[in-house]
């Protein structure tokens, strides 16, 4: 039948000529006729709306009256044919159970992902680098975090570091101009300059916290913070230890000082901070730390932090260095209650207590962070611990120096060191008397008075010898010392010596006290208690 319709024609009862193209399809015109409802009864009117002309130009073969057309026999609005709704851009498609596949319902895009067609089968993943906006219709690049110099957190942190810098550095210049006063030579200046020093490493270590983390800041922080903090530790360790042997040696030799000399004192430091050192390369070179993009905390932002390399090595970094703390703290807190002149051991056990509560809490605020708060907690700690050596150690001395000269004398110093021969003999006096009354006691058969001994600012028994009033304060003048100790029994001999350089030439004086009372024990003997000045 096809083969005959290609090449057949003919006439309608209508009178219109049909003909069938050689793909046997028909080739005439069209009228396009709408059903209408009848508003009288109800019956179907076929109502033409358009035509379809085979024969006219492109473009204006078809044409329809919208205006005319009846959806439903009635209504105007074009009613919706399919079982769903089509899917907008940033959801897919979804089978609904029991139904046919051209029947389904729209859910949205899960976060990350998205669509951008309409009736998309399914949501395409955004890169690692991106995520989905807000419609789920395209992907945005994350938000990258780090702890930054322009965040108010940083520039605080900022500020405070370098507010430590110059305050350093304040301590350390009045230190340099006043270098020859008493109170800096007490001090031992040359560890305090290395101390000052430290801390200004330890102050400086906290910037390389702040800042997009690379990989150089990553391997340079940790070990930079941890030697400036041993070089720090170990200068007090060394002054620490170092005044307390002195002061506790029965009888100080020129071995003593020979042992305790300044080259021994920076080697000793310098021993101390190299095990720290050793651990920092043994670190960098098996498990140095880098730079690390970490997208799992959370999906829309990308961290950037310094993943350690090694756990264990942060932890004998910061273990060392509070282990040197510990043995600090112990020998000041050995020697508190030497003269202040000399040793700041109070402000040393002081400044070790700050020093361990800020790394006892930093441990677990350091564990239960995460993102750019790691690095602002270590931070925080750095400076914390720093601004609590350099107030305690410092801030004391430096308030004499500038607005109490009074107390930064050579008579101030000798009068420190004074008190504290006459307290410890004092005590050797009275413990050894009481050996000999318990001794006496339990042989039952002495009949000798208690020793009594007081320490006071005048002697209980007058000088057998007593100077005239203008040549006694001659003599408190050229010493500097108005204490005296007095003993009941028992026979003390305390010598102080003092040399003062003069304008012309150098003259010693020698200024001797002595306070003797006969001990009627059988087994007396004498005892002697001589007080080396580190600074003469």
């Amino acid at each position: 039948v096809l083969k005959h319709l290609r090449h057949l024609n003919f006439t309608n009862n209508m009178g219109e000529q049909v003909d069938f193209d050689e793909f046997g399809d028909l080739v005439g015109n069209y009228s396009i006729i709408n059903w209408h409802l009848s508003p009288e009864d109800g019956s179907v009117v076929f109502e033409e709306v358009g035509h379809y002309n085979v024969y006219a130009k492109k473009g204006e073969r078809l044409f329809i009256n919208e205006n005319k057309i009846l959806w439903s026999g009635f209504s105007k609005e074009v009613p919706f044919s399919n079982c769903s709704r089509d899917c907008l851009p940033g959801t897919r498609k979804g089978i609904i159970e029991g139904e046919p596949t051209c029947c389904f319902e729209c859910v949205d895009c899960p976060d990350g992902e998205y669509s951008d067609e309409t009736d998309a089968s399914a949501c395409d993943k955004c890169p690692e680098d991106y995520w989905s906006n807000e419609n789920h219709t395209s992907c945005i690049p994350k938000q990258i975090e780090f702890l930054s110099w322009t965040e108010p957190f940083g520039i605080a942190l900022t500020l405070f570091a370098v507010l430590g810098i110059f305050l350093t550095s304040f301590v350390l210049g009045v230190f340099t101009k006043f270098r020859n006063t008493p109170i800096v030579k007490a001090t031992n200046r040359e560890l305090s300059y290395l101390l000052l020093f430290s801390l200004l490493c330890c102050f400086s270590s906290s910037l390389f916290f702040i800042g997009e983390p690379q990989n150089w800041t990553c391997r340079l922080r940790q070990p930079a913070f941890g030697i400036s903090f041993v070089l720090c530790i170990s200068c007090i360790l060394v002054k620490t230890n170092r005044v307390l042997l002195v002061f506790e040696a029965k009888i100080p030799t020129s071995l003593h000082r020979k042992w305790w000399g300044l080259n021994l004192q920076f080697l000793l430091v310098f021993l101390c901070t190299f095990v720290q050192i050793v651990i920092c390369v043994i670190w960098l070179y098996t498990a140095p730390p880098s730079s690390y993009r970490n997208h799992e905390l959370e999906d829309e932002i990308i961290f950037i932090t310094c993943h350690e390399g090694s756990l264990m090595a942060l932890g004998f970094l910061i273990g060392y260095t509070c282990l040197l703390a510990a043995i600090c703290f112990f020998f000041a807190f050995k020697s508190r209650k030497l003269p202040e002149n000399f040793n700041e051991a109070k402000f040393i056990t002081f400044s070790m207590l700050i020093f361990f509560i800020v790394w006892i809490s930093f441990i677990p605020a350091y564990a239960s962070t995460y993102g750019k708060f790691v690095s602002a907690v270590e931070v925080i700690a750095i400076l914390a611990a720093s601004f609590g050596l350099l107030a305690c150690i410092f801030f004391n001395k430096v308030y004499i120096i500038l607005f109490k000269p009074s107390r930064n004398t050579i008579e101030e110093v000798r009068c420190s060191t004074a008190a504290h021969a006459f307290k410890v003999a004092a005590r050797a006096t009275l413990r050894r008397s009481n050996v000999s009354r318990k001794r006496s006691n339990s042989l039952g058969g002495s009949t000798g008075s208690t020793p009594s001994s007081s320490i006071s600012s005048k002697s209980n028994h007058e000088d057998p010898f007593p100077l005239p009033a203008s040549a006694e304060r001659q003599r408190q003048q050229q010493c500097g010392c108005k204490q005296k100790v007095s003993f009941g029994s028992g026979t003390v001999t305390l010598s102080l010596s003092f040399e003062e350089p003069q304008k012309n030439a150098m003259v010693n004086r020698n200024t001797k006290h002595r306070n003797s009372l006969e001990a009627q024990n059988s087994d007396d003997s004498l005892m002697r208690h001589r007080a080396l000045l580190p600074l003469q």
